[in-house]
């Protein structure tokens, strides 16, 4: 992952605050939902808090007041320079191999839960490039950007102003801390044709030994058992996530029904639970 202050210069990194807070406060905006497929059929949940819009949608990004992200939208420029400086990542280009999401947190504990951004097929997200638009940002105003490589040590990272995040997209767990203040932000997603291999989806008993644990912490394998090694930080962060005073807790609940079955359909393989028992004792 890098880190990056400054990247888009003042005058522009304010413009891109500005159309993101008119967007919100003109209703153009809406609220966050997470699909989760259940026995009885798909429900959608809403984070609390969490605002967004993509630049997808065709009535977004007509609109007017957006000229800096409809320019972020159109333009190559980004796939270019990283397909400069890392050939490997295979970035896709043109519209439709990017996503440009905008992202209002008006506080009260709005927050993510600990996740990849690429889970898994069909996504083809490769690189996240995350840019915070928050001037006078402080310890205690929350909506920290957590990172977790695994097996390794927590990163955190504030949402100041001006700050670029960029980390490829199916390999870095991570989430985002409740804020107490109005927090602001956008996503680009640029997409590649070279994630979800077989080799990156399935993994096989070679894996699930001590020995590939460095595999495991520079490829997209860990994330099909990330849930199990870090299961109780999940736990924590859907609890965060879907706070359970709302709806009589009943999205919390769901949430967490939705993990645990996750976990048991895992955990089935007795080869698979021996060796997340040996990896969580390697955890940081």
């Amino acid at each position: 992952y890098a880190v990056v202050d400054g990247v888009w210069g003042q005058a522009w990194a304010e413009k891109l605050r500005d159309e993101l807070e008119w967007l919100f406060q003109n209703g153009h905006m809406s609220p966050n939902k997470v699909l989760f497929q259940t026995s009885s059929g798909p429900v959608k949940l809403t984070k609390p808090n969490i605002f967004e819009a993509d630049l997808h949608d065709g009535e977004i990004r007509v609109l007017e007041k957006l000229s800096a992200y409809r320019h972020l939208y159109e333009s190559d420029d980004l796939v270019r320079f990283f397909n400069g400086q890392r050939p490997e990542l295979e970035l896709t280009g043109g519209n439709s191999g990017k996503t440009v999401k905008l992202q209002f947190n008006s506080g009260g504990g709005g927050c993510f839960p600990w996740h990849y951004d690429n889970p898994s097929r069909p996504n083809k997200r490769r690189l996240t490039v995350l840019v915070y638009l928050n001037p006078g940002w402080k310890d205690g105003d929350g909506g920290e950007l957590q990172l977790l490589p695994f097996l390794g040590e927590k990163v955190t990272i504030s949402p100041g102003m001006n700050r670029t995040v960029i980390f490829q997209s199916d390999r870095v767990l991570h989430r985002v801390l409740p804020a107490v203040k109005k927090r602001m932000c956008f996503t680009i997603w640029l997409d590649s044709a070279a994630v979800n291999s077989d080799d990156e989806v399935f993994l096989k008993a070679k894996h699930l030994t001590v020995s590939a644990v460095e595999t495991l912490k520079s490829t997209p394998l860990q994330r099909t058992l990330s849930r199990a090694v870090y299961q109780e930080e999940y736990e924590e962060s859907l609890r965060h996530c879907f706070d359970e005073s709302c709806d009589g807790g009943r999205a919390c609940r769901l949430a967490l029904a939705m993990h645990n079955a996750h976990l048991s359909a895992l955990l089935k393989n007795e080869q698979v639970g021996t060796f997340v028992r040996q990896l969580r004792a390697l955890k940081c």
